[in-house]
């Protein structure tokens, strides 16, 4: 029997002085079960800030009331994400109105799953464990409530990248990313009251849920056949839309879904396989063309994809090696530039993104032109960059790629690898990455959602110029990108247009303003970054913080109003302690 879905009205949310257990809750009779007749609901993802109780302190749960109360007011609205744009063409597509349009309930783990450890509710937690992906179905909207918080126990600095590293938060996410909801369902962050910001809705393949932490190791054992189970749903859900690229994606991709997870990919989801073969390799290659839907080696998609494409995805040494027995290209690639993520990606660029590195190592064996790009100008290098594939890096460095070559907009290797927060590969690439592109990186990091207090602190660390100000050729590629947005910003604006507006002469702290990177604001402050130098159309960051909506107690601490200053670089301390350029409080 399914544990009941459990939601508290908003109205009872918002009346609470402090996190009230399930127990406690369901002693008074306000747990709502929910149906969606009855209004919207919102999953409230978050980590947990002590061992024993989801918020000892309350900080995080008076975010979580306020913002609330500030989008009711209709004082403040969600920002949009600037990544999104870039990456997807995506501007913002959720209001405060709309999510107030009709009755509001909310899950929250504490609320609405049993807390005690009789029997009876540790069972009932194992079913809702089961049920994540079921409540997060139901829901219009998910929440990621990551405000700055220390954790009780260890006083470590609890935020986004901290949300996004737990097993437990990164189960959610892949919930959300893979509903099979009709109709969007849209994803926020709550950074803080009046701090919120449309969220990515992708992310997943660099943060398998295997490899996240769990605070007891048994849970990662508990949630493997809840993945499973998704993604076979999932499949299910594409091969009813007859959206056939989707389902081959997924099915290929389990290998990076079930990473670190005692499950086995699925190599039966389509019935009907028989083969008389005694070698493995026929055997490998004719089940997978059976499960892909292709009859030839040959074959190609509508999105560009053909079979090795997609065995790329699935990095198996032994299926790419057979494949590549029957004649398939080492050098083939996705032929079609709108095919997200890997839109006209040679196989070397998708297994070194995806970690493949077994499969790595074969195609560069066999051949394969580790000097290839792909539609940006990238070799392979960047995009296992990106993904902290630090291993990969090495096997394409050792195989003659050139770890300093940029790419069509003139980004390096190592940029790319801080836009992703990607650490270790920032430190494996540093050899041969000259100073000034530090300074270039700075806001780069920023505008691909990589501008976390800690990336910035590594950067400036490295002597990286805080008050440097950009500047481009017109007629470079990125000179002639962002005057195309500068064009679109005078009739359409968005987050990505006023970036192209106002890059000429921006300053790192200003980059930080436009795109809502507010940890690095904070860095930037702490070590002293100048607020007065302007950019070519005569802003300052406190004119761009005025003009584009910036939470109030960011706009202060811009101006050195009262002690706002130093309570925001407070938070951030461990960051910038050591890295003073000047005194700036």
């Amino acid at each position: 029997m399914p544990l009941p879905r459990y939601v508290v009205p908003v109205e009872t949310l918002l009346c609470m002085r402090e996190v009230q257990s399930y127990e406690q809750l369901h002693r008074d009779g306000v747990l709502v079960e929910y149906d969606e007749s009855q209004g919207n609901a919102m999953f409230v993802s978050h980590q947990w800030t002590g061992g024993e109780h989801p918020d000892g302190s309350g900080e995080q749960f008076a975010v979580l009331k306020d913002a609330l109360q500030t989008l009711m007011s209709g004082k403040v609205d969600i920002s949009g994400n600037i990544s999104m744009e870039l990456y997807r063409g995506q501007q913002n597509t959720v209001s405060a109105k709309e999510i107030f349009a009709s009755s509001l309930f909310i899950w929250y783990d504490y609320f609405c799953i049993p807390q005690h450890h009789s029997a009876t509710a540790v069972a009932m937690r194992q079913m809702a464990v089961n049920s994540i992906p079921g409540y997060v179905d139901r829901c219009q909207f998910f929440i990621i409530l990551c405000p700055h918080v220390r954790h009780t126990q260890t006083n470590l600095l609890l935020n986004k990248r901290s949300w996004s590293s737990r097993g437990w938060c990164r189960l959610e996410q892949l919930a959300r990313e893979l509903s099979t909801r009709e109709g969007s369902l849209s994803s926020i962050e709550m950074h803080g009251s009046t701090h919120l910001v449309e969220a990515p809705t992708y992310g997943w393949m660099q943060k398998p849920v295997g490899e996240g932490n769990f605070g007891r190791e048994q849970d990662r054992g508990r949630i493997a056949l809840v993945v499973q189970d998704m993604v076979k749903k999932k499949l299910h859900s594409f091969l009813q839309r007859e959206d056939f690229n989707s389902y081959r994606m997924m099915l290929n991709l389990q290998n990076v879904y079930y990473r670190n997870l005692r499950v086995a990919p699925m190599d039966d989801f389509i019935p009907g396989f028989v083969s008389n073969s005694p070698d493995p390799g026929v055997v490998t290659v004719q089940n997978f063309m059976h499960q892909n839907g292709f009859e030839s080696i040959s074959d190609r998609d509508s999105d560009g994809w053909s079979p090795i494409c997609f065995a790329a995805l699935d990095g198996r040494p032994l299926l790419i090696a057979a494949l590549l027995d029957r004649n398939a290209d080492v050098n083939d690639r996705v032929t079609q530039q709108s095919s997200v993520p890997f839109g006209q990606c040679p196989l070397l660029h998708i297994c070194a993104f995806l970690s493949h590195n077994d499969a790595v190592n074969l195609l560069i064996q066999r051949r394969a032109d580790v000097h290839a790009r792909d539609g940006f100008g990238a070799t392979a290098l960047p995009w296992a960059a990106f993904s902290d594939n630090v291993e990969g890096l090495q096997s394409l460095i050792a195989a003659g790629t050139d770890p300093g070559q940029v790419d069509m907009l003139g980004y390096a290797p190592f940029t790319l690898a801080s836009s992703a927060g990607s650490l270790a590969s920032m430190s494996a690439l540093l050899p041969y990455t000259p100073r000034e592109e530090m300074d270039k990186t700075l806001n780069v990091a920023m505008l691909q959602g990589g501008g976390s207090a800690q990336v910035v602190s590594t950067l400036i660390s490295l002597a990286a110029d805080v008050n440097h100000q950009s500047s481009t050729p017109l007629l470079s590629p990125l000179g002639i990108w962002l005057g195309c947005l500068n064009i679109r910003h005078h009739f359409s604006e968005s987050k990505l247009s006023a970036y192209a507006c106002h890059y000429e002469g921006m300053t790192p702290l200003m980059c930080s303003i436009l795109t809502n990177s507010f940890e690095a604001t904070a860095v930037l402050l702490g070590v002293g970054a100048r607020t007065d130098l302007q950019n070519a159309r005569g802003k300052t960051a406190v004119d761009l913080a005025m003009e584009s909506a910036t939470p109030s107690y960011i706009v202060h601490a811009l101006k050195d109003e009262g002690d706002a200053r130093s309570k925001l670089v407070q938070e951030v301390a461990e960051f910038v302690e050591g890295e003073m350029v000047s005194e700036s409080f």
